[in-house]
């Protein structure tokens, strides 16, 4: 334990924010945050005044290539008998859980320290503050604001670069310079404009802050759940810590969240795969469909007193179908074009249909007969039967949306740390779920786009 005369205004810092404040830097095998890992860990760690200094090398269970070794002076020698990372989490996440962490391009550190806490099993997210970020608000006449810069720049006395401690006490110099240059309120100005994550608000118990807390910043679905025990609330997420603490951070969140007393997490390997986890807990906790977000159109077919299939252009609501739907529309009036585009094509009865426009006199033959197209027999036992078999065989190869005639689709969505993936079907805009059910969800075609945009390899069209 260290006194806190050294850095003074950064223990007052912490205590203004009611968060202990970690400055923390990380040396790794290489900057690819999903293959490297991290070879040394260094922190200072500031709360209720006292300020605990922290540093292990970690054996990073792949090879340091001679480059790194010469940036970092860390050699494969020196982490060999060094712990894994998974050794160290129940030393780590105390300290680092439920606390500011501050670094120099805090998206490496953060990430890294994700990603490895990922691997060995565990969830964690955290507040997080780029140093680089609020040197460039706080002193934005300089152009360079990198840590070799700035230990230039303000005369801050180290030892050998690059290792992570000096680099962590480096910073806290920097730190504290600025404070006393720029103020503390100049300073939680632009603390509050940067930290990503946010801290959370003031708001909820201890308890339920906890949990919170103990949220990944992967996908996920949270289960919001009342006092006893009743779900209230569901909630999708592609950083689920992120995401809670910036919808916290705001008035408007939804007020069924507010009765929250705990939440429970169900991670998820993409954003498909959170949806369908979505309707499993829905169904599961009984709890009402979602509101959609965007109308989305389609067609339904029933008999009318002649036992004619006719087509209606209906409201796509979110929910559970018995079956998959004809044809998915994001407009009525090009759902009817299409239709009747499609009728032509195969040779149906727009008058059987109710396909003909609402300016045609009511009572008056087909026009199809009137103009020699038609014999009529579309009028008849057999003709009609004929013309309900087309539709239904037809019907349901009508456009989807975005996906066109890509009907049926085969997704998979792999986690790239554990490899781990799981793959989902969609037919006709809707999810095909496990038990053999159909569900619509307003937000499924804008999923399926941004896959097909950015992983069309992982999309298997089945017809």
């Amino acid at each position: 334990m260290l006194s806190a005369c050294k850095w003074p205004l950064l223990g007052d810092f912490s205590k203004k924010i009611g968060l202990p404040v970690a400055i923390i830097d990380l040396e790794s095998t290489g900057g690819d945050m999903y293959q490297d890992r991290i070879t040394e860990i260094a922190i200072l760690r500031f709360n209720k005044g006292k300020i605990s200094r922290y540093e292990w090398l970690v054996n990073p269970q792949k090879n340091i290539p001679p480059f790194i070794t010469s940036l970092t002076g860390i050699s494969n020698e020196m982490v060999a008998d060094a712990p894994h990372f998974a050794d160290l989490v129940h030393d780590l996440l105390p300290l680092l859980r439920g606390t500011l962490l501050i670094a120099h391009n805090s998206r490496f550190d953060y990430t890294f320290l994700r990603h490895e806490f990922q691997r060995a099993g565990i969830h964690f997210a955290s507040p997080a503050l780029c140093s680089v970020q609020l040197s460039r608000k706080l002193y934005p006449q300089y152009f360079k604001h990198n840590l070799d810069s700035i230990i230039e720049r303000f005369g801050i006395q180290t030892e050998s670069r690059h290792r992570a401690m000096t680099d962590v006490t480096a910073l806290a110099d920097f730190l504290e310079i600025s404070l006393k240059e720029k103020g503390c309120d100049e300073w939680l100005k632009h603390v509050h404009t940067l930290t990503n994550p946010h801290p959370l608000p003031h708001l909820f118990s201890e308890q339920l802050a906890n949990e919170i807390y103990k949220l990944s910043d992967s996908h996920g679905v949270i289960v919001w759940l009342d006092a006893e025990n009743r779900a209230i609330s569901l909630s999708v997420h592609k950083k689920a810590f992120s995401e809670v603490s910036a919808l916290l951070r705001r008035n408007s969140y939804p007020s069924e969240i507010r009765n929250a007393e705990k939440i429970i997490f169900h991670e998820a390997l993409g954003s498909l795969h959170a949806l369908q986890k979505r309707v499993e807990l829905q169904k599961h906790y009984q709890l009402p469909a979602s509101q959609a977000t965007q109308t989305f159109f389609s067609v339904e077919f029933t008999h009318d007193e002649k036992q004619r299939l006719r087509a209606h252009i209906r409201n796509l609501e979110n929910g559970s179908y018995n079956n998959p739907p004809n044809g998915l529309f994001l407009h009525k009036k090009k759902a009817k074009q299409i239709l009747s585009e499609w009728a032509q094509q195969q040779q149906l009865c727009p008058d059987s249909l109710g396909l003909l426009p609402t300016t045609y006199p009511a009572g008056q033959p087909c026009p199809k007969i009137v103009a020699g197209q038609c014999n009529g027999s579309c009028q008849h036992q057999n003709g009609i039967e004929r013309q309900n078999e087309i539709i239904t065989a037809s019907g349901r190869l009508l456009p989807i949306a975005d996906w066109g005639n890509a009907h049926a689709l085969e997704i998979t969505e792999t986690d790239m740390l554990s490899k781990r993936s799981v793959t989902i079907r969609c037919i006709n805009g809707v999810l095909n779920l496990p038990d053999g059910s159909y569900y619509f969800d307003s937000t499924l075609p804008a999923i399926v786009k941004d896959i097909w945009k950015r992983s069309k390899h992982n999309i298997r069209i089945l017809y």
